[in-house]
C-alpha cells in the first residue's frame, strides 16, 4: 500500500466518529423538539391554538368542531369549554362542558383508551345533514375501543326532533372493543317514561357470553316520536349459556300485540336467528307491501373480526329473500354474496302492475365501494293493466360505485298481449338495451332501446323509488308493419309513459304514421291512398283510450277526430272534407248493441247540401233518420233496415218527404234483387218505381207524372208538365230498356227548357235513344240528341244552336268499353258558329285522360256552364287533362283567345288579346299570359306555384301552395276593369301596376306599386262623375295598400281617401261551389267635400263628410256620415211621372213553354246617417217646396230601410189654378220596418173669400186626406170648387155622383198618391199631371183619360189657362195602333204605333 492511500485510510478512521456525533446530535435535537412542542401545547398558549386550528379543520362530509376554550391537561384529564358542531346548514349541537380524562400513550398500541368521559348540559338543536363523502372507512372500526365510564348528562332534544316537546336523555355506561373481547354496558332514560339497558360481553377465549336488551318506549316518547311510530312499545332480550353455547330469546310488544319473537343462539361465534316480526308499523310504500305484516326470519351466521359469513332466508308476504356469502364491515366489502328473491306477491310493486313467476338470482362481489352484481332475472308475465309481457329476461352484471347503481340492460320479451288484434301478433321476440342509473332513490336512463319486429324505440327513463313513480319518453317507430286488410303501416309514436304508485298508469302518445299501400279496396276507394295518421292518444290503467286532434290525411279524405274506447264502446266525433263528399262532420259510437252514428255532409254531391243521416240500432236492425237540402227542395225521412233472423232484409220507408212531395214504400232484398214499390205523390208530382225480379234479373217500371210541379230548393225547380213511362230489366248478359219522357216548362234558375222529348229503346243491351229539347240559358238553344248503344259502345250525335250560332257534330261521339270498367272516347268534333274543337281520351274505371283542340271557339259556349258571364271572343289551342300520380290531376295548356271582352248591362270591355301557355303536375302550377290591344303599352302575367299538397280539391290545393309570381301592366284601366263586369261604376284613363308576389294563394305576400293619373269614375246608375283622380298604392303583404286616392266632382267638389285591397280571399271557393268565387277583401274611406255624387232620374245630391266601404268579397256595406250641402229633386221628369197602381196579377193562361225572368244578386247594406238643415229642393207637377232632414239609411240594397225624419222649410203646391202654400210638413221614417213613413202635412190657400186647408196624416201607404175651409164648408163643396170651379149645387148628375164617390175614397184612405186616388174615384182610367212646355205654351196642367171598350181610349189634357188637347187611340192589333192628335195651338198628327216584344 502506498503513503497516500495510508494517509486516506487513516484520515477517514478519524472522521467517522465524529459523524455519528451528528447524527446523534440531529435525533437528540429532532426529540428536544417535540418534547418541547407538546409541553408547549400543553399550555394556555397552546390549548388556543390547538382550538384555533380544529375550528379550521371541516370534514369532507361538512362537519366542524369549534371549541371555546380548554382547561386542564392535554394528555390527561381536561374540560372543554362551549364545544359546537356544525353541519353545512350550522350548528346542530352545543356542548357547555365536556370532561375527558384519555390516555393518549395508549394509541401507540392502537387502542383508544378513555377513562372517564361526560357531555353536561348539551342542547342537540336538529337532526345534522352531512354532505355525501366519497371517503369510505370501515362500518366498523379498525382499532381496539376502552371507555370505563361515560355519561351524558341532561342532553336535551329540541322541539321537533323528538315529538312536539322538548326531551331530556340522560345515559351512563362503559364499553369495550378488542379483537377478542367485546363489552357493552348502556343504561339510560329518555323523557319522562323511556327507558333503554343494553348488556353485551363476548369473550371467547374465556367462554363468556352474556347478552340482555330491555326496551321501553311509552306512546308519547322520544324514542316513539323519532321512530315516526304512534304506539308504545316494550322490547326484551334474555338469555343462558357460554360463548361456546348461548340460548335466548327476544319478544317485542306493542299494546299487547306481539311485534316479534326470535329464538337468538350463539355456538362459539355463530350467531342465529328464527322467529317472526311484523315490521308494517316500521315500513310504508313498496318495502311494505314486500314484508307484510308476517315476516319470517332464519340466519345462521359466523362473526369474526367484524366479518359475517352464513346463511340469512326472510320470508315476507310480497317476496322472500336468501343470501349466503360474506360481509366484511371491517374491509367494507361482499365475496361471493349469493341472493336468490322470488316474487310471492304479483302486486308487489303496484296494484296495477303484476309480477308472475318472478325469480332474481345474483352475486355479489367487491368492495362496498366498487360492487359488481351479476345477475339474472327472469319474469314469466308482467300484467300492466291488462296489457301483458310475458317470457321477461335480463342478465347483465350491475355495479354499484358508492354512490349509485349502474345496471347495463340485455332484456328480453317472449311476447306482449294488450288485447289488440292487430298489434299483439307483432309484439313478439322483444330486446331490450340500455343503462340504468339508481342513485338513492332515483332511477334514470337515456339510452333505452326497445326493438320487435318491425318496431323499435329509443327511450328515456326517470323513476323515483320512494314515490314509485316512473316516466317513459321517447318516439316508437314502426316500419313495413303488416295490418291485415288494411295495409302497411310505418311512422314514429313520440310516447309518455307514466306509472305511478297508487294511482293507474297512463301512457300518451304524438302519433305520426303512414299507410301505403293501402290493401283495403273500400279504404283505399273511399280515403285514397297513402293515409297518413298524425295526433294525440293517452290511455291508462283506469281511463279510456282517448286520441285527441287525432287527423287523418289522404288523397281524397282529410278528417280530424276526437274519442275514445272504454268499457267496450267506442265513441268518436270529428270534422273533415273528402273529395267526392264536400265537409262533413261525424259523431259514432259502437257498443255491443251495434254501431251508431250522424253524420252531417256540408254538399256531398251535386245538389245537395247538410245532409244529415243518424243511424242507430233498433231491436231487428237499424233505424235510420236523414234530412238536408236538394236540388229539389228540403228533405226528411225515417227509414228503417230490418234484418230478422231468418228472414229477408228490408227498407221500409216510415217516412220520406222532399220539398211538397212525399215518397212511401218499402224494398225487400229478396234472390235475384229487390222487390217493392216507391210511390210519390204531393207537390205536382204523382208516380210509382217498381221493383221486382222476373226472367232472372231486376225488373224495373217507373210512371211518373208532374202538373205543375214545384221543388222548392235554394235555386226552385218548376215544370209545368212531364210524364215519363219506362220500364227494364236488368239481367247479366241480357238489358233491355225502353221509355219514353216529355216536358215544357222546366225551369231551374237560369235554365229554362221550353219543350223536351226523349224516347229510347234497348234490348239485350242494343237499342237507341232519341232527344230534343229547347229553352234558354243566357242565350236560346235549340238541340237534337240521337245515341246509338251498344253493349261495349255507345255512339253519340247532336246538333242545333245556341245564342244564335249553330252546333254540329262532323264527327259524332263513340264511346267504347274498356277491360277496366271505363270508357275511351274516339276523336269527336264540336262545330259552333265558325268555330270547333275536338276532343279524346277516356274516363272511369280510376281513369281520366282527355285531349282538346281548339280553333276559334266562342267563349260564349262558356255560358251553357255558367250564365250570363258575358264572355265574348274567340279561343284556340290544345289543353290536356289527365289524372297523374296519386290520384292528381295533371294538365298542359296552350292557348290564344282573340278579342276577349266581357259584357254587363251597361259596359263592354274593350276587346283584348291573351296568349296562355300553363303546365300543371301533380305539385307545382306554371303559367305565364300576355295581354295585348291598342290601349296596353304592357301586359304581362306569370305565376309559379309548387309544393301543392297531395289531396284536397285543385282549387284548395292551388291556395294552399307555394306562389311566385309577378304582374306587369300599363295601359288603359277600363281594358282590365270592364272585364269584371261590374255595371255599376265604371272606370276609365292610364293606370300602371308593377306586383311581385309569393307566399300562398289564400295569403299572399305582395311587393309592388300601382298610380294612375287622369282618372275617371262614372256610374250610369247613380250619376256620379269624378274626374282628374290621382291614385297611389302600394302592395304589402296580401294587401294593397291604397295611400291616397283624389278627384274633382263635376260641381268643383273634391272627393279623397285611401284604403286596403286584400287578395287573400280571392278565389276562394264559396261553401263548396266550384262555380262561385270569392272576391278580394275591400275597405276603403273617403271624404267629400260639397261634392256633387248623386245625379240622374230628376234626383241629385252634393254632400260634404267621410263614406267608408267595405266588402268581404262576396257583398259589402256601404256607410257614411254626412251633411247634404244640396240636394233637388225634379218631379215629372221620367215619362210625366207617370204613376200606376201596383197590382198582383198571375198569369193563369201563360204557354208552359216560355221562360220566367230570374234575377238573383247579392245585396250591400247600407249604414249611412245623412243630415241637412235646408235646401232640399222638391218641384216640378206644381210644387215648389224646400225641406230639412236628419234621416239614416239602413237595410240592403234589396230591402232598404229607412230612419228618421223630414220638415218642411218652404213650399207651395199649384194645383188646377189654385195655388196652396205648405205650412207644416213632417215626415218620420221607422228604420225597422220597410219604407212606409208616417205623413204630416197641411196646405192652405186662399180662394173665393174661403180659406182652405188640405191635411194628410197616417202612413204612406195608407194616407188619411181631408180638407177643410174657414168659413167651413162640406168636403163636397170644397171638392167641387177645387176640381169643378163651382158650387155643387151647379153639377150635373154625373159629376155629383163622381164627387162622392172621390170623397168616400178621400175618407177611407188609399195609398200616397192622392191624384190616383181622385182617379179611381171619379171614374177615370188615367189621371195625371203633365209638366208646363213652353214650346206648346202649356202650363201645368191635368190629363184626364177613359178607356171605351178593348179598343179605343181618348185623353184630354188642360193647363186651365186656354190650352187644351185632345188625344185618340184605337188598337188594330195587340201590336199596332192608330193615334190622333189635336190641340188649340193648330197641331194635329196621325201616326202608327207598332211595339213588339223580342
Amino acid at each position: 500500500m502506498s503513503e497516500d492511500a495510508l494517509s486516506e485510510t487513516e484520515s477517514a478512521a478519524r472522521r467517522r466518529p465524529r459523524g455519528r456525533k451528528w447524527l446523534l446530535g440531529i435525533i437528540g435535537a429532532l426529540v428536544l423538539v417535540i418534547v418541547g412542542a407538546l409541553a408547549v401545547l400543553n399550555t394556555p398558549l397552546g390549548e388556543r391554538f390547538l382550538a384555533n386550528r380544529i375550528a379550521e379543520r371541516t370534514f369532507p362530509n361538512g362537519l366542524n368542531v369549534q371549541i371555546g376554550r380548554i382547561e386542564g391537561n392535554l394528555y390527561g384529564a381536561a374540560v372543554l369549554h362551549d364545544v359546537r358542531l356544525s353541519d353545512p346548514q350550522g350548528v346542530f349541537l352545543t356542548i357547555p362542558r365536556a370532561e375527558v380524562d384519555w390516555n393518549p400513550g395508549a394509541w401507540l398500541s392502537n387502542r383508544l383508551e378513555i377513562d372517564t368521559f361526560a357531555a353536561r348540559r348539551a342542547t342537540l338543536a336538529r337532526i345534522p345533514e352531512f354532505l355525501p363523502s366519497e371517503e369510505e372507512g370501515p362500518i366498523l372500526p379498525g382499532f381496539d375501543i376502552a371507555v370505563e365510564d361515560f355519561t351524558i348528562d341532561r342532553l336535551t332534544l329540541a322541539p321537533g326532533i323528538a315529538g312536539d316537546q322538548a326531551q331530556r336523555v340522560d345515559l351512563s355506561g362503559n364499553a369495550t372493543v378488542t379483537d377478542r373481547r367485546l363489552l357493552l354496558d348502556v343504561d339510560g332514560a329518555l323523557g319522562e317514561r323511556d327507558r333503554l339497558a343494553l348488556l353485551l360481553d363476548a369473550e371467547p377465549d374465556g367462554d363468556d357470553f352474556d347478552l340482555s336488551f330491555d326496551l321501553a318506549a311509552a306512546e308519547d316518547g322520544p324514542l316513539a316520536a323519532l321512530a315516526g311510530l304512534d304506539r308504545a312499545y316494550t322490547a326484551r332480550l334474555r338469555g343462558d349459556g357460554t360463548w361456546s353455547q348461548w340460548t335466548g330469546g327476544l319478544l317485542v310488544r306493542s299494546d299487547e300485540e306481539r311485534v316479534a319473537a326470535m329464538r337468538v343462539t350463539n355456538q362459539a361465534g355463530r350467531f342465529g336467528l328464527l322467529g317472526k316480526f311484523d315490521p308494517s308499523d316500521f315500513l310504508s310504500g313498496i318495502p311494505a307491501r314486500a314484508l307484510g305484516d308476517d315476516v319470517a326470519l332464519k340466519a345462521d351466521l359466523a362473526i369474526d373480526d367484524r366479518a359475517f359469513d352464513g346463511r340469512t332466508t326472510l320470508i315476507g308476504r310480497g317476496l322472500s329473500v336468501d343470501a349466503d356469502g360474506l360481509v366484511d364491515l371491517a374491509a367494507n366489502r361482499a365475496e361471493d354474496l349469493e341472493l336468490v328473491v322470488r316474487v310471492r306477491d304479483p302486486n308487489v310493486l303496484s296494484e296495477g302492475m303484476a309480477l308472475r313467476d318472478t325469480r332474481l338470482s345474483a352475486t355479489l362481489d367487491g368492495a362496498f365501494g366498487d360492487l359488481a352484481v351479476v345477475h339474472d332475472l327472469r319474469i314469466g308475465e308482467l300484467d300492466l293493466e291488462g296489457t301483458v309481457l310475458a317470457g321477461l329476461r335480463q342478465q347483465g352484471t350491475a355495479r354499484y360505485d358508492g354512490t349509485r347503481w349502474t345496471l347495463p340492460l340485455d332484456v328480453a320479451v317472449a311476447k306482449v298481449t294488450s288485447g289488440n288484434a292487430w298489434v299483439d301478433p307483432r309484439l313478439v321476440d322483444g330486446v331490450g338495451r340500455g343503462t340504468l342509473v339508481l342513485s338513492g332513490s332515483t332511477l334514470l336512463s337515456d339510452d333505452l332501446s326497445v326493438a320487435f319486429p318491425g318496431t323499435s324505440a329509443n327511450l328515456a327513463l326517470r323513476g323515483d323509488l320512494a314515490s314509485g313513480r316512473y316516466e317513459l319518453r321517447g318516439p316508437v317507430r314502426a316500419e313495413r308493419l303488416a295490418l291485415d286488410n288494411v295495409g302497411t303501416l310505418g311512422g314514429t309514436a313520440v310516447i309518455d309513459f307514466v306509472l305511478a304508485s297508487g294511482a293507474p298508469w297512463r301512457l300518451a302518445a304524438d302519433l305520426d304514421a303512414r299507410i301505403a299501400p293501402v290493401t283495403n279496396a273500400t279504404l283505399a276507394n273511399l280515403a285514397g291512398t297513402p293515409i297518413r295518421v298524425r295526433g294525440g292518444i293517452a290511455v291508462g290503467g283506469n281511463a279510456p283510450l282517448d286520441f285527441n286532434r287525432l287527423r287523418v290525411d289522404a288523397s281524397k279524405l282529410s278528417l280530424a277526430l276526437d274519442g275514445s274506447i272504454r268499457d267496450g264502446t267506442t265513441q268518436v266525433a270529428g270534422s273533415g272534407t273528402h273529395v267526392d263528399y264536400g265537409p262533413f262532420t261525424v259523431e259514432a259510437s259502437v257498443t255491443d248493441a251495434g254501431p251508431s252514428a250522424a253524420l252531417v255532409f256540408a254538399s256531398p254531391a251535386t245538389g245537395l247540401e247538410n245532409v244529415r243521416v243518424t243511424i242507430a240500432p233498433s231491436e231487428e236492425g237499424f233505424a235510420i233518420d236523414t234530412e238536408g237540402e236538394s236540388l229539389l227542395g228540403p228533405f226528411a225521412g225515417q227509414l228503417a233496415l230490418l234484418a230478422p233472423e231468418g228472414g229477408p232484409t228490408r227498407i221500409a220507408i216510415e217516412s220520406m218527404r222532399v220539398s211538397e212531395t212525399n215518397v212511401t214504400g218499402g224494398l225487400t232484398l229478396v234472390d235475384g234483387g229487390a222487390d217493392g214499390t216507391l210511390a210519390f205523390a204531393g207537390g205536382g208530382l204523382d208516380g210509382t218505381v217498381a221493383l221486382a225480379p222476373r226472367g232472372g234479373g231486376q225488373g224495373l217500371d217507373i210512371a211518373l207524372k208532374a202538373r205543375n210541379a214545384r221543388f222548392g230548393g235554394e235555386t226552385p225547380l218548376r215544370i209545368a208538365g212531364a210524364d215519363i213511362d219506362a220500364s227494364g230489366l236488368i239481367r247479366k248478359g241480357h238489358t233491355s230498356f225502353s221509355g219514353t219522357g216529355t216536358a215544357v216548362g222546366l225551369s231551374y234558375g237560369t235554365l229554362f227548357i221550353g219543350r223536351l222529348a226523349a224516347q229510347g229503346e234497348i234490348e239485350n243491351g242494343v237499342g237507341s235513344v232519341d232527344a230534343s229539347l229547347s229553352g234558354r240559358r243566357s242565350g236560346r238553344f235549340v238541340l237534337d240528341v240521337n245515341a246509338g248503344i251498344r253493349p261495349d259502345q255507345i255512339a253519340l250525335a247532336a246538333q242545333g244552336e245556341f245564342a244564335g250560332r249553330r252546333i254540329s257534330m262532323p264527327r259524332r261521339a263513340v264511346l267504347t268499353s274498356l277491360d277496366n270498367g271505363g270508357w275511351r272516347l274516339a276523336p269527336t268534333q264540336l262545330s259552333y258558329g265558325d268555330g270547333g274543337m275536338i276532343a279524346s281520351g277516356s274516363f272511369g274505371g280510376g281513369d281520366l285522360d282527355f285531349d282538346f283542340k281548339l280553333a276559334r271557339m266562342p267563349l260564349s259556349l262558356i255560358d251553357i256552364v255558367r250564365p250570363d258571364t258575358g264572355l265574348g271572343g274567340m279561343i284556340s289551342g290544345t289543353v290536356d287533362y289527365r289524372i297523374g300520380a296519386n290520384r292528381l290531376p295533371v294538365s298542359d295548356a296552350k292557348v290564344k283567345i282573340d278579342g276577349l271582352t266581357r259584357s254587363g248591362l251597361v259596359l263592354t270591355s274593350r276587346p283584348v288579346n291573351v296568349a296562355l301557355v300553363a303546365r300543371l303536375t301533380e305539385s307545382e302550377l306554371e303559367a305565364r299570359a300576355l295581354l295585348q290591344n291598342e290601349d296596353i303599352q304592357r301586359g304581362r302575367v306569370q305565376a309559379q306555384i309548387t309544393g301543392l299538397p297531395a289531396q284536397g280539391m285543385l282549387i284548395d290545393r292551388l291556395r294552399a301552395g307555394s306562389l311566385l309570381a309577378q304582374l306587369r301592366y300599363r295601359g288603359a284601366a277600363e281594358s282590365l276593369w270592364r272585364l269584371a263586369a261590374l255595371d255599376t261604376f265604371d272606370i276609365t284613363g292610364p293606370i300602371a301596376i308593377a306586383a311581385d308576389a309569393s307566399g300562398t294563394l289564400q295569403d299572399p305576400t305582395v311587393r309592388g306599386s300601382i298610380s294612375g293619373e287622369t282618372l275617371q269614375l262614372r256610374s250610369s246608375l247613380s250619376g256620379t262623375d269624378i274626374r282628374d283622380i290621382t291614385l297611389r298604392g302600394r302592395f304589402r303583404g296580401s294587401r294593397l295598400q291604397i295611400a291616397r286616392f283624389a278627384g274633382t266632382a263635376v260641381n268643383g267638389g273634391g272627393v279623397s281617401g285611401s284604403g286596403i285591397v286584400d287578395l287573400r280571399t280571392l278565389g276562394e271557393a264559396v261553401e263548396g261551389r266550384v262555380l262561385e268565387i270569392r272576391g278580394p277583401i275591400i275597405d276603403l274611406r273617403a271624404s267629400a267635400r260639397n261634392a256633387r255624387l248623386l245625379d240622374t232620374g230628376g234626383l241629385s245630391a252634393t254632400i260634404t263628410g267621410p263614406l267608408r266601404i267595405v266588402s268581404n268579397g262576396l257583398g259589402g256595406t256601404i256607410a257614411g256620415r254626412v251633411r247634404v250641402n244640396e240636394a233637388s229633386w225634379r218631379l215629372g221628369t221620367a215619362s210625366d211621372d207617370l204613376r200606376l197602381p201596383q197590382i198582383a196579377t198571375r198569369e193563369i193562361n201563360a204557354p208552359a213553354n216560355r221562360a220566367p225572368q230570374v234575377a238573383p244578386s247579392r245585396p250591400w247594406r247600407y249604414l249611412i246617417d245623412a243630415t241637412a238643415a235646408s235646401r232640399i229642393n222638391v218641384d216640378g207637377m206644381g210644387l215648389d217646396s224646400e225641406w230639412s232632414a236628419d234621416v239614416i239609411l239602413r237595410g240592403t240594397t234589396d230591402d232598404p230601410r229607412i230612419g228618421g225624419s223630414a220638415e218642411v222649410v218652404r213650399g207651395d203646391y199649384t194645383f188646377a189654378g189654385t195655388q196652396f202654400e205648405l205650412t207644416r210638413g213632417e215626415i218620420e221614417f221607422d228604420a225597422n220596418v220597410p219604407v212606409d213613413p208616417r205623413l204630416d202635412i197641411v196646405a192652405e190657400t186662399e180662394r173665393d173669400g174661403l180659406t182652405v186647408e188640405a191635411t194628410v196624416q197616417g202612413s204612406a201607404t195608407q194616407p188619411e186626406i181631408a180638407f177643410s175651409s174657414n168659413p167651413s164648408l162640406p168636403e163636397e163643396e170644397l171638392l167641387a170648387r177645387l176640381l169643378f170651379g163651382g158650387s155643387v149645387t151647379s153639377l150635373s148628375a154625373t159629376d155629383a155622383l163622381q164627387l162622392g164617390a172621390a170623397v168616400a175614397s178621400l175618407r177611407g184612405g188609399g195609398g200616397l198618391d192622392p191624384i190616383n186616388q181622385l182617379r179611381s174615384a171619379i171614374g177615370l182610367d188615367r189621371l195625371r199631371i203633365v209638366s208646363a212646355d213652353p214650346a206648346l205654351g202649356r202650363g201645368t196642367g191635368v190629363a184626364l183619360g177613359k178607356n171605351f171598350g178593348r179598343r179605343f181610349y181618348a185623353e184630354i189634357i188642360t193647363d186651365g189657362r186656354g190650352y187644351s188637347a185632345t188625344e185618340l187611340e184605337f188598337r188594330v192589333t195587340s201590336w199596332l195602333s192608330l193615334l190622333a192628335a189635336v190641340s188649340t195651338v193648330g197641331r194635329e198628327s196621325v201616326v202608327a204605333e207598332i211595339s213588339r216584344d223580342y
